[in-house]
């Protein structure tokens, strides 16, 4: 019987989520590891030990619940909102669940049972990553907005993880797209941040048109001294040092890594894998930390059909044999290096296998087009041929194509002196 797989990281926030066991504004992260499966969440500031202790067990129930036999262990690390660098841990094994399921252990003696640890990120990188990386885990916000007597209601969840600083950054940023989507008689918009704890301590901000043109004027003022360089990124020109690429921490490692691998069998064998799979493949990794679990999967699909198609192409260039054979008794010849197989004609080969020829080996393709043109028209090279220019021109775009313009660039050179001979 096939093995299921494992749910996703996204799968893990959304049953969480459903099951509505923590407030709906406190943000939630999921990574699944075989048997195990890690929930990063915020402490609720009132939270007792024991409310973490709950919280982990229903947590651990719901997931193992939703994949049986799959979840043997589940981490819950409960953030301090005002201190990214500090959490607590609690971890419930299946067979807590199933204790307290079967009734062997009572509520207090499972809670007495469970650990609860603190610790602190104490590496300084580790913990700005954290700091940094932690505002990609928030639940997406509902926006909800009124026109009524020329100032526009807006209203959203509030963020309590947010400073007051930022809070007002947030409302200047609704406010400022509201108004300048709304007609120009709407002068204000009032944005209230919902406190959907036990407080219900709603934050209101009211901003006008010109209160925002003046806090706008002076961030840009501020920001004058401050400089943009651009800087093209690593791979950015199609270019990329794929045996010593390191890959990024993320989602969907072992996929990526997958391809990664693949890339560079095909780097070794002397295959480019060309300039719009390296650009797919770094957009990929960029994606591991802020893009959705479904969007990642859409990228790896698509890198995976490149892929195939390069490896139909390095297995065609393989199956490439020189002209004539082996006379009886001789011994077997040494199997060429790609650069010394000599090409057949072309005429009779499909398209795909053309194309894969001249890849392997652009410059013994025309060599061979070009003996096989002088053949056609004795006493002429077969340069003078009327087709060579369209045979050098196809294979300058099949270079191109493939992400190997700098390739090309001597055939261009030959091609531009017959069309300037021509005149």
């Amino acid at each position: 019987m096939p093995v299921a797989a494992y749910i996703s990281d996204t799968e893990a926030v959304e049953v969480v989520e459903k099951a509505k066991i923590l407030a709906p504004y406190i943000r939630i992260n999921a990574r699944v590891r075989p048997e195990e499966v890690e929930i990063a969440t915020f402490k609720n500031p009132k939270a007792n030990a024991n409310d973490c202790k709950i919280e982990a067990v229903l947590i651990a129930k719901t997931l193992m619940d939703y994949a049986p036999g799959q979840v043997s262990r589940v981490t819950v690390y409960f953030y301090n909102s005002n201190s990214l660098s500090t959490y607590k841990e609690v971890a419930v094994t299946a067979g807590d669940v199933r204790a307290f399921g079967n009734g062997t252990v009572s509520k207090d003696e499972l809670l007495k049972s469970l650990e609860i640890r603190e610790a602190a990120i104490l590496d300084p990188s580790k913990r700005v990553a954290s700091y940094l990386s932690e505002g990609q885990y928030m639940r997406p916000k509902k926006v909800n907005t009124q026109l009524r007597d020329n100032q526009i209601f807006i209203s959203t969840n509030l963020d309590s993880s947010l400073s007051e600083r930022l809070l007002k950054l947030e409302a200047m940023r609704l406010a400022d797209q509201a108004l300048e989507a709304a007609p120009v008689e709407y002068k204000t918009a009032q944005v209230t941040f919902v406190d959907t704890s036990l407080s219900k301590d709603n934050r209101v901000i009211t901003l006008s048109r010109g209160a925002i043109a003046s806090v706008g004027e002076a961030l840009n003022n501020s920001l004058q001294e401050v400089a943009v360089n651009v800087i093209k990124g690593s791979g950015a020109d199609g270019k990329l040092d794929l045996q010593n690429y390191e890959l990024k921490e993320g989602l969907r490692r072992e996929e990526r890594a997958a391809i990664l691998a693949e890339m560079q069998t095909l780097d070794k064998a002397g295959v480019s894998v060309g300039k719009a799979t390296v650009l797919a493949f770094l957009d990929l990794e960029d994606s591991a930390n802020t893009a959705t679990d479904v969007e990642l999967l859409e990228k790896i699909d698509k890198l995976k059909l490149l892929l195939v198609k390069l490896q139909d192409n390095l297995k065609t260039a393989h199956e490439f044999k020189p002209l004539g054979g082996t006379k009886a008794g001789a011994a077997e010849p040494t199997p060429p290096t790609p650069a010394a197989i000599p090409p057949t004609s072309g005429a009779d080969l499909p398209a795909e296998n053309l194309k894969a020829r001249v890849l392997a080996n652009p410059a013994a393709h025309i060599a061979a087009m070009e003996e096989k043109l002088s053949k056609t028209a004795p006493g002429h090279k077969g340069e003078n041929h009327a087709n060579f220019p369209i045979i050098l021109k196809y294979v300058i775009d099949t270079l191109k194509e493939s992400g190997r313009a700098t390739d090309a660039i001597p055939f261009e050179q030959r091609l531009a002196k017959l069309q300037t001979k021509e005149k």
